[in-house]
């Protein structure tokens, strides 16, 4: 019985795969050629049934789209809810916000927090998430980034559907 219904999930998900590539490309396709309203036409979609990477790309287009998609907050919104996942590109943008206090308040902890995050998975020592933790670093009182740092051992990656992501501080 077991053996039957890991078949149905992976033909479940080797049949889904393509039908969500397909919008994500083509939404990659139109946010290159700056189509900022087709792009989130496409991802929101996914974004809302709990695609990371979706997500992510929606709040880039929200961060880059400018007159009445321009939002930062809601920007901010979507990396979080990607970064929450795990998605390393949201945790990174999610920290540079905190950094800056763009849609969020400024927070050198949490951005301490997801920049380690997202250095942790993005490959190589001399990242920019990296970089960017230690210029934050260098800003911290010593508890801030003893706070910091059991955050980021503590962290472990919600799953969309069943969890809720704790409030913002």
């Amino acid at each position: 019985m077991r053996a039957l219904i890991g078949l149905c999930l992976l033909l479940a998900i080797a049949i889904a795969s393509p039908a969500i590539a397909a919008p994500i490309d083509d939404a990659n396709a139109a946010y290159q050629r700056g189509n900022y309203a087709a792009a989130e036409k496409l991802l929101l979609p996914l974004a809302e049934g709990g695609n990371a990477y979706a997500q992510y790309r929606l709040g880039q287009v929200y961060a880059e789209a400018s007159g009445e998609l321009r939002s930062v907050e809601e920007a901010a919104k979507w990396f979080e809810s990607a970064a929450l996942q795990g998605q390393p590109h949201a945790q990174y943008k999610l920290g540079i916000l905190y950094v800056n206090g763009n849609g969020v308040s400024k927070d050198f902890v949490q951005a301490y927090m997801w920049l380690s995050l997202s250095a942790r998975s993005i490959a190589g020592s001399g990242s920019e998430a990296v970089r960017q933790r230690d210029l934050v670093a260098a800003r911290m009182s010593s508890s801030q980034l003893a706070d910091a740092k059991k955050l980021v051992q503590s962290w472990r990656p919600m799953k969309f559907e069943t969890e809720t992501p704790p409030p913002r501080r």
